[in-house]
Protein backbone atom coordinates (compact mmCIF):
# COMPACT_ATOMS: atom_id res chain seq x y z
CA UNK A 1 0.00 0.00 0.00
CA UNK A 2 1.45 3.49 -0.70
CA UNK A 3 2.96 5.20 2.55
CA UNK A 4 0.59 8.15 2.27
CA UNK A 5 -2.46 6.47 1.90
CA UNK A 6 -1.46 3.79 4.35
CA UNK A 7 -1.45 7.00 6.65
CA UNK A 8 -4.53 8.45 5.92
CA UNK A 9 -5.96 4.84 6.66
CA UNK A 10 -4.00 4.21 9.98
CA UNK A 11 -5.45 7.71 11.39
CA UNK A 12 -8.28 8.48 10.14
CA UNK A 13 -10.02 4.88 10.09
CA UNK A 14 -7.96 2.45 12.40
CA UNK A 15 -10.24 -0.72 10.61
CA UNK A 16 -9.88 -3.14 13.73
CA UNK A 17 -10.21 -6.37 11.34
CA UNK A 18 -7.51 -5.45 9.28
CA UNK A 19 -3.94 -4.80 9.34
CA UNK A 20 -1.98 -2.66 6.88
CA UNK A 21 1.50 -2.49 8.33
CA UNK A 22 4.58 0.17 7.30
CA UNK A 23 7.23 -1.76 8.77
CA UNK A 24 8.02 -5.47 9.68
CA UNK A 25 10.66 -5.89 12.42
CA UNK A 26 12.18 -9.64 12.22
CA UNK A 27 13.76 -11.27 14.66
CA UNK A 28 16.01 -13.09 13.10
CA UNK A 29 17.30 -14.55 16.12
CA UNK A 30 17.25 -14.30 19.48
CA UNK A 31 20.92 -16.00 20.36
CA UNK A 32 23.13 -13.54 21.30
CA UNK A 33 27.01 -13.45 22.67
CA UNK A 34 26.42 -10.71 24.79
CA UNK A 35 24.58 -10.30 28.17
CA UNK A 36 23.35 -6.83 28.80
CA UNK A 37 21.13 -5.92 31.62
CA UNK A 38 18.52 -3.94 29.59
CA UNK A 39 18.02 -6.35 26.65
CA UNK A 40 14.64 -8.18 26.95
CA UNK A 41 11.41 -8.35 25.52
CA UNK A 42 8.10 -7.31 27.46
CA UNK A 43 8.02 -9.64 30.17
CA UNK A 44 11.44 -8.47 30.91
CA UNK A 45 12.88 -11.73 29.92
CA UNK A 46 16.21 -11.57 28.19
CA UNK A 47 16.18 -12.52 24.68
CA UNK A 48 19.16 -15.10 24.99
CA UNK A 49 16.77 -16.93 27.60
CA UNK A 50 14.08 -17.25 24.85
CA UNK A 51 13.22 -20.48 23.50
CA UNK A 52 15.85 -20.74 21.19
CA UNK A 53 14.57 -21.98 17.91
CA UNK A 54 16.07 -20.84 14.27
CA UNK A 55 14.87 -21.86 10.57
CA UNK A 56 17.34 -22.86 7.96
CA UNK A 57 18.03 -19.77 5.84
CA UNK A 58 15.78 -21.85 2.89
CA UNK A 59 13.01 -21.24 5.30
CA UNK A 60 14.21 -18.03 6.78
CA UNK A 61 13.92 -16.31 3.05
CA UNK A 62 10.34 -17.63 2.24
CA UNK A 63 9.35 -16.30 5.54
CA UNK A 64 10.95 -12.60 4.31
CA UNK A 65 9.52 -13.23 0.76
CA UNK A 66 6.28 -13.32 2.34
CA UNK A 67 6.85 -10.04 4.63
CA UNK A 68 8.08 -8.11 1.38
CA UNK A 69 3.90 -8.77 0.11
CA UNK A 70 3.32 -6.96 3.45
CA UNK A 71 5.86 -4.10 4.16
CA UNK A 72 8.41 -2.18 1.62
CA UNK A 73 10.64 -2.22 4.96
CA UNK A 74 12.52 -4.10 7.51
CA UNK A 75 14.34 -4.11 10.74
CA UNK A 76 16.63 -7.09 10.58
CA UNK A 77 17.15 -7.34 14.70
CA UNK A 78 17.59 -10.04 17.55
CA UNK A 79 19.43 -10.81 20.07
CA UNK A 80 21.96 -10.57 17.69
CA UNK A 81 21.01 -11.15 14.21
CA UNK A 82 24.81 -11.98 13.18
CA UNK A 83 24.72 -15.01 14.92
CA UNK A 84 22.35 -16.76 12.70
CA UNK A 85 24.72 -19.83 11.19
CA UNK A 86 23.22 -18.81 7.41
CA UNK A 87 23.24 -15.01 8.07
CA UNK A 88 25.63 -14.23 4.41
CA UNK A 89 23.56 -16.22 2.54
CA UNK A 90 20.04 -14.42 4.19
CA UNK A 91 21.23 -10.78 3.80
CA UNK A 92 22.36 -12.24 0.08
CA UNK A 93 18.87 -13.01 -0.72
CA UNK A 94 17.60 -9.90 1.19
CA UNK A 95 19.07 -7.59 -1.56
CA UNK A 96 17.15 -9.61 -4.38
CA UNK A 97 13.98 -8.40 -2.68
CA UNK A 98 14.08 -5.06 -3.12
CA UNK A 99 12.49 -3.67 0.30
CA UNK A 100 12.88 -0.11 0.18
CA UNK A 101 14.72 0.11 3.38
CA UNK A 102 16.56 -2.28 5.12
CA UNK A 103 17.65 -1.56 8.63
CA UNK A 104 20.26 -4.13 10.38
CA UNK A 105 20.84 -3.71 13.75
CA UNK A 106 24.00 -5.21 15.90
CA UNK A 107 26.26 -5.00 18.88
CA UNK A 108 28.68 -5.03 15.78
CA UNK A 109 31.13 -7.16 17.45
CA UNK A 110 30.86 -9.45 14.30
CA UNK A 111 29.90 -7.31 11.63
CA UNK A 112 34.06 -7.82 9.76
CA UNK A 113 33.18 -11.55 9.44
CA UNK A 114 29.95 -10.37 7.12
CA UNK A 115 30.97 -7.05 6.42
CA UNK A 116 30.23 -7.91 2.64
CA UNK A 117 26.93 -9.41 2.45
CA UNK A 118 25.88 -6.30 5.17
CA UNK A 119 27.42 -3.69 2.88
CA UNK A 120 25.73 -4.82 -0.40
CA UNK A 121 21.85 -5.46 1.77
CA UNK A 122 21.61 -2.71 4.04
CA UNK A 123 20.74 1.12 4.05
CA UNK A 124 20.65 1.70 7.84
CA UNK A 125 23.45 0.02 9.85
CA UNK A 126 22.60 0.72 13.56
CA UNK A 127 25.15 -0.43 15.79
CA UNK A 128 24.67 -0.20 19.91
CA UNK A 129 27.27 1.22 21.63
CA UNK A 130 26.55 2.64 25.34
CA UNK A 131 29.71 3.60 26.60
CA UNK A 132 33.51 4.16 25.36
CA UNK A 133 35.03 3.27 28.90
CA UNK A 134 36.51 0.20 28.21
CA UNK A 135 35.70 -0.79 31.90
CA UNK A 136 32.24 0.20 31.68
CA UNK A 137 31.67 -1.07 28.10
CA UNK A 138 32.74 -4.63 29.76
CA UNK A 139 30.14 -4.46 32.18
CA UNK A 140 27.32 -3.27 29.64
CA UNK A 141 28.30 -6.07 27.45
CA UNK A 142 28.01 -8.23 30.92
CA UNK A 143 31.17 -9.56 30.04
CA UNK A 144 34.30 -10.97 31.86
CA UNK A 145 37.51 -9.85 29.90
CA UNK A 146 41.00 -10.28 30.88
CA UNK A 147 41.82 -7.87 28.64
CA UNK A 148 39.57 -5.08 29.26
CA UNK A 149 38.71 -2.78 26.21
CA UNK A 150 39.16 -5.55 24.11
CA UNK A 151 35.64 -5.87 23.01
CA UNK A 152 34.97 -2.50 22.66
CA UNK A 153 38.50 -2.08 20.39
CA UNK A 154 36.57 -4.67 18.02
CA UNK A 155 33.54 -3.12 17.58
CA UNK A 156 35.12 0.03 16.73
CA UNK A 157 37.02 -1.02 14.46
CA UNK A 158 34.32 -2.21 12.84
CA UNK A 159 32.29 0.95 13.10
CA UNK A 160 35.27 2.52 11.61
CA UNK A 161 35.69 -0.29 8.63
CA UNK A 162 31.74 0.59 8.21
CA UNK A 163 32.60 4.13 7.87
CA UNK A 164 35.47 3.26 5.53
CA UNK A 165 33.28 1.59 3.03
CA UNK A 166 34.03 2.98 -0.50
CA UNK A 167 30.81 2.39 -2.08
CA UNK A 168 28.77 2.90 1.14
CA UNK A 169 25.09 3.09 0.39
CA UNK A 170 23.55 2.95 3.72
CA UNK A 171 23.59 5.47 7.22
CA UNK A 172 25.51 4.21 10.08
CA UNK A 173 23.71 4.55 13.05
CA UNK A 174 25.02 4.86 16.77
CA UNK A 175 21.84 3.50 19.07
CA UNK A 176 22.31 4.04 23.18
CA UNK A 177 19.99 2.59 25.66
CA UNK A 178 19.76 5.94 28.47
CA UNK A 179 19.97 3.98 32.21
CA UNK A 180 21.21 5.53 35.08
CA UNK A 181 24.69 4.22 35.48
CA UNK A 182 25.64 5.58 32.07
CA UNK A 183 24.39 9.02 31.14
CA UNK A 184 27.22 10.64 31.48
CA UNK A 185 29.45 8.33 29.35
CA UNK A 186 26.46 9.29 26.33
CA UNK A 187 27.40 13.10 25.57
CA UNK A 188 30.85 10.80 24.68
CA UNK A 189 29.27 8.98 22.62
CA UNK A 190 27.15 11.39 20.91
CA UNK A 191 29.91 13.42 19.99
CA UNK A 192 31.60 10.05 18.40
CA UNK A 193 28.53 9.73 16.43
CA UNK A 194 28.37 14.00 15.48
CA UNK A 195 32.30 13.91 14.16
CA UNK A 196 31.75 11.03 12.40
CA UNK A 197 28.42 12.34 10.62
CA UNK A 198 26.56 9.05 12.28
CA UNK A 199 22.92 9.56 12.66
CA UNK A 200 22.39 9.04 16.96
CA UNK A 201 19.83 7.49 18.91
CA UNK A 202 18.92 7.31 22.26
CA UNK A 203 16.20 5.50 23.82
CA UNK A 204 15.79 5.04 28.01
CA UNK A 205 16.04 1.86 29.87
CA UNK A 206 13.03 -0.19 29.84
CA UNK A 207 12.83 -2.75 32.59
CA UNK A 208 9.93 -5.11 30.96
CA UNK A 209 7.75 -2.26 29.29
CA UNK A 210 8.44 0.33 31.92
CA UNK A 211 11.10 3.34 32.43
CA UNK A 212 13.71 2.25 34.60
CA UNK A 213 12.58 3.42 38.10
CA UNK A 214 16.00 5.90 38.36
CA UNK A 215 15.38 7.74 35.12
CA UNK A 216 11.78 9.42 36.09
CA UNK A 217 11.62 12.68 37.16
CA UNK A 218 15.79 12.70 37.37
CA UNK A 219 17.61 15.83 36.42
CA UNK A 220 20.74 14.13 35.02
CA UNK A 221 18.25 12.31 32.25
CA UNK A 222 16.05 15.01 32.02
CA UNK A 223 19.22 17.18 30.60
CA UNK A 224 20.55 14.95 28.66
CA UNK A 225 17.29 14.59 26.58
CA UNK A 226 17.18 18.47 26.74
CA UNK A 227 20.85 18.70 25.07
CA UNK A 228 19.85 16.25 22.30
CA UNK A 229 17.02 18.28 21.55
CA UNK A 230 19.43 21.56 21.40
CA UNK A 231 21.39 19.53 19.04
CA UNK A 232 18.29 18.80 16.62
CA UNK A 233 17.41 22.20 16.52
CA UNK A 234 21.20 23.07 15.09
CA UNK A 235 20.81 20.53 12.32
CA UNK A 236 22.42 17.93 13.84
CA UNK A 237 22.09 14.07 13.29
CA UNK A 238 19.29 13.05 16.32
CA UNK A 239 16.86 10.53 15.71
CA UNK A 240 13.14 11.78 16.08
CA UNK A 241 11.34 14.57 15.56
CA UNK A 242 11.16 17.49 18.64
CA UNK A 243 7.85 16.45 20.29
CA UNK A 244 9.41 12.47 19.88
CA UNK A 245 12.15 13.41 22.14
CA UNK A 246 10.29 16.15 24.15
CA UNK A 247 8.01 12.56 24.90
CA UNK A 248 11.34 10.31 25.61
CA UNK A 249 12.88 13.00 28.18
CA UNK A 250 9.38 13.14 30.20
CA UNK A 251 8.39 9.66 30.07
CA UNK A 252 5.13 10.94 28.96
CA UNK A 253 1.91 8.52 28.29
CA UNK A 254 1.16 8.20 24.29
CA UNK A 255 -0.99 6.78 22.24
CA UNK A 256 0.21 3.48 20.56
CA UNK A 257 -0.15 2.44 17.32
CA UNK A 258 1.27 -1.35 16.90
CA UNK A 259 -0.63 -2.66 13.57
CA UNK A 260 1.52 0.02 11.83
CA UNK A 261 4.38 -2.35 12.96
CA UNK A 262 4.20 -6.51 11.57
CA UNK A 263 6.62 -8.08 14.58
CA UNK A 264 7.87 -11.57 13.70
CA UNK A 265 9.64 -13.93 15.56
CA UNK A 266 12.63 -16.33 14.81
CA UNK A 267 10.19 -18.90 13.15
CA UNK A 268 7.37 -16.98 11.67
CA UNK A 269 5.04 -16.29 14.31
CA UNK A 270 3.26 -12.86 14.41
CA UNK A 271 3.12 -11.29 17.62
CA UNK A 272 -0.44 -9.46 18.42
CA UNK A 273 -0.97 -6.97 19.36
CA UNK A 274 2.94 -6.14 19.30
CA UNK A 275 6.29 -7.54 20.63
CA UNK A 276 5.89 -5.88 24.74
CA UNK A 277 2.17 -7.43 25.07
CA UNK A 278 3.86 -11.05 23.32
CA UNK A 279 0.85 -12.49 22.52
CA UNK A 280 1.13 -14.94 19.10
CA UNK A 281 -1.88 -14.62 17.00
CA UNK A 282 -0.34 -16.83 14.28
CA UNK A 283 2.33 -17.80 12.16
CA UNK A 284 3.21 -16.13 8.60
CA UNK A 285 4.39 -19.78 6.85
CA UNK A 286 1.00 -21.07 7.86
CA UNK A 287 -1.43 -17.80 7.45
CA UNK A 288 -0.39 -15.85 5.07
CA UNK A 289 -3.15 -13.37 5.23
CA UNK A 290 -2.61 -10.84 7.95
CA UNK A 291 -6.01 -9.43 8.29
CA UNK A 292 -7.21 -13.30 9.46
CA UNK A 293 -3.80 -13.48 12.41
CA UNK A 294 -5.52 -9.83 13.28
CA UNK A 295 -9.26 -11.50 13.37
CA UNK A 296 -7.54 -14.59 15.46
CA UNK A 297 -5.66 -12.28 17.67
CA UNK A 298 -8.40 -10.79 18.64
CA UNK A 299 -10.97 -13.81 19.49
CA UNK A 300 -8.20 -15.32 21.34
CA UNK A 301 -6.97 -11.85 23.25
CA UNK A 302 -9.02 -9.36 22.66
CA UNK A 303 -8.97 -5.93 20.81
CA UNK A 304 -5.96 -3.62 21.10
CA UNK A 305 -5.85 -2.74 24.95
CA UNK A 306 -5.53 0.98 26.09
CA UNK A 307 -1.97 0.55 27.79
CA UNK A 308 -0.95 2.32 30.49
CA UNK A 309 2.68 4.81 30.84
CA UNK A 310 4.76 2.11 29.11
CA UNK A 311 7.06 1.46 26.03
CA UNK A 312 9.29 4.63 25.53
CA UNK A 313 10.53 3.08 22.49
CA UNK A 314 11.84 4.05 19.08
CA UNK A 315 9.48 2.27 17.14
CA UNK A 316 6.45 2.53 19.48
CA UNK A 317 6.65 6.26 20.12
CA UNK A 318 8.08 7.09 16.64
CA UNK A 319 4.93 5.74 14.74
CA UNK A 320 2.92 7.46 17.92
CA UNK A 321 4.44 11.03 17.13
CA UNK A 322 3.85 10.39 13.48
CA UNK A 323 0.10 10.39 13.77
CA UNK A 324 -0.09 12.93 16.57
CA UNK A 325 2.05 15.47 14.83
CA UNK A 326 2.00 14.74 11.64
CA UNK A 327 3.20 18.37 10.53
CA UNK A 328 6.47 17.40 12.58
CA UNK A 329 7.69 15.36 8.85
CA UNK A 330 8.93 18.62 7.82
CA UNK A 331 11.31 19.74 10.53
CA UNK A 332 13.93 17.54 9.69
CA UNK A 333 14.05 19.05 6.03
CA UNK A 334 14.39 22.46 8.35
CA UNK A 335 16.88 21.58 10.79
CA UNK A 336 18.98 19.77 7.75
CA UNK A 337 18.67 23.11 5.76
CA UNK A 338 19.77 25.54 8.49
CA UNK A 339 22.49 23.16 9.11
CA UNK A 340 23.50 23.78 5.57
CA UNK A 341 23.63 27.23 5.79
CA UNK A 342 25.47 27.46 8.68
CA UNK A 343 28.15 25.10 7.21
CA UNK A 344 28.35 27.70 4.20
CA UNK A 345 28.53 30.61 6.33
CA UNK A 346 31.54 29.05 9.01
Amino acid sequence: MNPLVNFVVHKLLNPRKKWYPFISVFYLTYECNFRCPFCSDGSGTPYYRLPEKILPASEVIKLLKIIRTKCDYIVLTGGEPLRHPEFSSIMEAVVQMKFREVVLTTNGYDVDKHFSAIAGAVTSLVFSLNSLDPERSDRFFGLKSHDKGATLRKILGNIDLAEKHSNKNFQIHISSVVGPSNIEDLYKVYEFARKRDFIFAACPQLVGVKPHSGLSGKDDFRAFYTFLLEEKQKGNKVYGTTPYLEYMRDLRKFRCYPFTMLVVSPTGDVYYPCLEIGHLAGNLLKTQNLHKIRQNGERLFGPQPDCDNRCQSACALGFSMLFQHPSVIFEDIWFTARRFLHRLHD
